[in-house]
């Protein structure tokens, strides 16, 4: 797989998981540059940032003559509003392209969950939303009191009204719902709500990350239950000491139609993505993951959970 990066005739790789800036921590590429690497390389992107949507900046800089697929997010964090609909309709409000259509796109976006507000990350980091080894200064990195943060708490009548007006918004709209940094028994809560309110565009955010910390076990059965894709990030290898060989391990149980291999770079001191993906590939080949394995874990089910039905047949 050197060189060229992997496609099925004409849909090529597709990254659920690439951060864009403008924001408060240094990041590698505007929107436009990273689009201009996916043009350039045969990558496609979802484009998440921690502090706004990136719908409106993706959907300006679509072009007719694309082959390859861009696409907008949101993540429910303090600053856009938190876990409610409110976020939503933001998101959804600059996913048009033509600033005079009534309608904003139908579908192709993700809404994450909660990372830097949810509670299992500000405990992880010391109730800091963010580390100054992530590209950031300290200033701007808020702290937050415990029992402050995001907590999916099924006890709490506002929390899971709230949660309840967020699924349903994201429902209509026919958006992929990621689980962001809540705790495993948060994510497992949520899978279940969301595939009882109608949701079978469901990824599992980076699971085995410190403050996902999921089981193998579960991440199995939350496929065979429910349908939710593992993410496996090129990124928590390189700096969060997670291993290939845990990875291999969740291919394995899960199966490589339950899994989406996403970089989760962008990040300032961190690699290019069209290099990110070339080491990670070659990493995972010499582990005995095979090529259409792959191929299928990076191209045929992002597109499958983004895009939908159309393509079910390809990914059978």
């Amino acid at each position: 797989m050197a060189g060229a990066l992997p496609k099925v005739d004409d849909q090529l790789l597709l990254d659920m998981h690439v951060h864009v800036g403008p924001e408060y921590l240094q990041r590698r590429y505007t929107a436009q540059a990273l689009m201009d690497e996916g043009r350039r390389e045969g990558f496609g992107a979802v484009m998440k940032n921690h502090f706004q949507p990136t719908t409106g900046w993706v959907s300006q800089a679509l072009r007719p003559d694309d082959q390859v697929k861009f696409a907008g997010a949101i993540v429910l964090n303090a600053a856009v509003g938190g876990v409610d609909d409110n976020a939503i309709r933001s998101a959804m409000s600059g996913w048009k392209r033509d600033v005079h259509a009534p309608d904003p796109e139908h579908g192709g976006a993700v809404v994450w969950m909660p990372t830097l507000s949810s509670e299992a990350h500000l405990n992880l980091y010391g109730r800091r939303e963010m580390p100054e080894l992530w590209g950031v200064k300290g200033k701007y990195s808020r702290f937050v009191p415990i029992g402050c943060g995001f907590r999916l708490d099924e006890n709490d009548e506002k929390v899971m009204a709230a949660v309840e007006r967020m699924l349903k918004a994201l429902a209509e709209n026919d958006l992929v719902l990621a689980t962001g940094h809540l705790n495993a028994v948060e994510t497992v809560a949520l899978i279940r709500r969301a595939h009882a309110a109608g949701i079978r565009r469901i990824l599992m955010t980076h699971p085995l990350f410190q403050a996902t910390n999921q089981e193998v076990d579960v991440l199995a059965r939350m496929w065979r239950e429910y349908g939710a894709y593992s993410e496996l990030a090129f990124v928590n290898i390189a700096m969060d000491h997670l291993t290939y060989e845990q990875y291999v391990q969740v291919t394995e149980a899960v199966g490589p139609e339950g899994v989406v291999l996403t970089t989760d770079l962008g990040q300032a001191m961190n690699m290019k993505v069209s290099d990110g993906w070339r080491e990670y590939m070659a990493e995972l080949e010499k582990r005995g993951v095979k090529e259409d394995d792959i191929t299928r874990m990076s191209v045929l089910n992002p597109h499958r959970i983004l895009y939908g039905a159309e393509l079910a047949a390809k990914a059978s």
